[in-house]
């Protein structure tokens, strides 16, 4: 079933034209990654389905009383409400019933014989149970343990998380809510690892469309079934996930390379032949061949996009082979433990992958590493000769009232102007763009100019929180390929799977207040910490998994038993309001005479009542 078609879309601002007649078609179950350069077009593709801006030219057809859930990539929700009742917020149709439940039980209460209140409340229990009126507590405790909120946050204000915190409320919401089709803009952005994974298997379930726009390959590879590349040609659809759509791409510009060059040679063939032979014996050949070539549609040459960051990271030079000793490390934050006796050596040339979940302390570790923070026992040695250069992912190191070329003048003083906008012109900041004001950025532009920020002087050993958030692909390559240049020392924070396997050697996992270290890339830390866990796994006592078991169906016992419970309070009242309109009948002057009425009546009256010791008895078992 068509979802959202668009058809011949055209979108133009001032400085540039964004779509020139775009098509696409979007059925329902379809599970699409839209990719694409920064700065071509995504974000305003997804506000036009959305319908939060309007095409130029074109239309939008829309299935009928669907609903599109939209996560921008900078999104947070703004709320005074706690975690909590945000989230029950996104089952306010449900709630509504319930509401609607108690003014019907009040109605009935007064008038028994109230027809029409007894139907409508027989109906909406029926509407209750079909729309999972007794499940939606159990959906949101799902979705926060799956995004990373332990239970000790659930009443905590929305106002007091931090900025990638409420990101992962917005998320949170929004799957809740269950549209019949998510458009999400960088989902992955503050989740971690964990969190990741969690969310591919959610949306590879999710029995909407889903189109995401990511930077995450490994994330697009499991949830994506085609891919969408946007270009300044259009949208080209191909019939697979990511790495279907690099190896299908590259043959399809062969292809089209080899048939230009084809045609280019033939015409070239026949414009030869006419110029050789139009006054000659083979006039009629050559008037033949000229009437062909005016019939021939030329091919449009194949375009390859070469707008790419262009990274060269300068090593401020060698160093001494220890860059950082930690010896006996501690660290609380917030009344919460983080490191408890932690040691760590990191040596020279060493690319490290730093992971963990969110809330680890990943960052303060290395806010302590930088000096930034200090910590509550042991020490932290740098070693000599060492220079480091740090990406904040909050980006915190921007002055958002800076121009571009200030931000990096600040940083080289004494370089000439055409020197930065040469500079810069390698982070894809040309012409006027240069002297645009850093807020006025997006955030890939951000990135691009903190990225630019940290490099314009060498250093000798890099330290970069989440460098890949808000790139697009290209100049995330573009940085894995400098990076594996790159002759210093390299630490990295990063929830980017692909990302880490193409840079790091070695992964440093925060894990319960400690460390501890894997001699490989990210797969090669997935498959050891699996087998870690099969083998404690393997070693428990067999009694633990019947206890497992056993743990995990009592709790779909409480969960039956709780639905019983509100089911038997319902026909309860059900029943009690039909006692009291029969009895109301019973005493009624009009059916004084109709006997078999009375009789009637009187027997059905018996029945309920009956029913109805059933209904207490087996209600007072329930709540023992």
């Amino acid at each position: 079933m068509r979802q959202v078609y668009l058809e011949n879309i055209h979108k133009s601002y001032p400085d540039r034209q964004i779509f020139s007649g775009l098509s696409w078609q979007i059925n329902h179950g379809d599970k699409y990654a839209l990719i694409g350069r920064n700065g071509i077009g995504k974000t305003t593709l997804f506000r036009i389905i959305k319908g939060e801006i309007t095409p130029d030219e074109g239309q939008i057809l829309r299935a009928k009383n669907q609903k599109i859930g939209y996560m921008p990539q900078e999104a947070e929700i703004v709320s005074g409400k706690t975690l909590w009742l945000e989230l029950l917020d996104a089952f306010r149709d449900l709630l509504a019933i319930k509401d609607e439940f108690k003014e019907l039980e009040e109605t009935i209460a007064e008038n028994a014989s109230d027809k029409a209140a007894l139907e409508r409340y027989g109906k909406l229990q029926e509407e209750f149970e079909i729309r999972g009126g007794f499940d939606y507590e159990e959906k949101i405790k799902i979705v926060l343990h799956g995004l990373g909120f332990p239970e000790e946050v659930w009443l905590k204000e929305i106002k007091k998380f931090s900025g990638g915190e409420k990101n992962r409320i917005f998320l949170a919401k929004i799957l809740l809510e269950e549209p019949d089709l998510l458009l999400l803009d960088e989902p992955t952005n503050y989740l971690d690892i964990e969190s990741t994974q969690w969310l591919e298997e959610y949306l590879s379930a999710f029995k909407g469309s889903v189109i995401i726009v990511s930077h995450d390959r490994y994330f697009m590879n499991r949830v994506a079934k085609r891919t969408a590349e946007l270009t300044s040609r259009g949208l080209e659809i191909y019939h697979g996930n990511y790495d279907f759509y690099e190896k299908e791409s590259a043959e399809r510009l062969r292809l089209a390379k080899k048939a230009y060059e084809h045609q280019a040679e033939e015409i070239e063939r026949i414009r030869d032949f006419i110029q050789k032979n139009i006054a000659g014996q083979k006039t009629k050949q050559a008037q033949s061949r000229r009437k062909k070539l005016q019939k021939m549609q030329p091919l449009e040459k194949p375009h390859e996009d070469k707008k790419q960051m262009k990274l060269d990271i300068q090593s401020s030079g060698r160093s001494w082979q220890k860059i950082v000793e930690v010896n006996g490390l501690s660290k609380s934050f917030d009344h919460k433990q983080l490191f408890d006796d932690v040691n760590l050596k990191i040596e020279r040339g060493e690319k490290i992958g730093l992971i963990g979940p969110n809330g680890s302390g990943k960052t303060t570790l290395i806010r302590m590493i930088t000096g930034q923070s200090e910590p509550d026992e042991g020490e932290i040695n740098i070693g000599n000769n060492v220079e480091y250069t740090y990406y904040d992912q909050e980006l915190a190191g921007l002055d958002m009232d800076s121009d571009v070329i200030d931000v990096i003048w600040e940083e080289k003083p004494q370089a000439l102007a055409e020197e930065l906008r040469s500079y810069l012109g390698r982070f894809l900041f040309t012409g006027e763009d240069i002297f645009r004001p850093v807020k006025s950025l997006s955030g890939g532009e951000k990135s691009r100019l903190s990225l630019a920020k940290i490099f314009v002087n060498p250093a000798n050993f890099l330290i970069l929180d989440e460098p890949t958030n808000h790139l697009d692909i290209p100049s995330v390559k573009m940085l894995e390929k400098a990076l594996n240049e790159f002759t210093g020392t390299v630490l990295i924070i990063s929830h980017d799977r692909y990302f880490l396997d193409n840079t790091v050697k070695k992964i440093i996992a925060v894990e319960n207040h400690d460390i501890r270290e894997y001699p490989g890339n990210f797969s090669y830390y997935w498959r050891k910490r699996l087998e870690r866990e099969q083998s404690i796994a393997d070693e428990a006592p067999k009694k633990d998994d019947s206890q497992a078991k056993e743990a995990w169906e009592k709790l779909k016992d409480r969960r039956r038993h709780q639905k019983r419970i509100e089911r038997a309070e319902m026909q309860i009242a059900l029943t009690e309001a039909k006692i009291e309109e029969i009895g109301e009948m019973l005493v009624d002057p009009e059916l004084a005479s109709d006997w078999e009425r009375l009789a009637s009546l009187e027997e059905e009256k018996s029945q309920l009542e009956k029913a109805l010791e059933k209904l207490y008895e087996e209600y007072e078992e329930l709540t023992k």
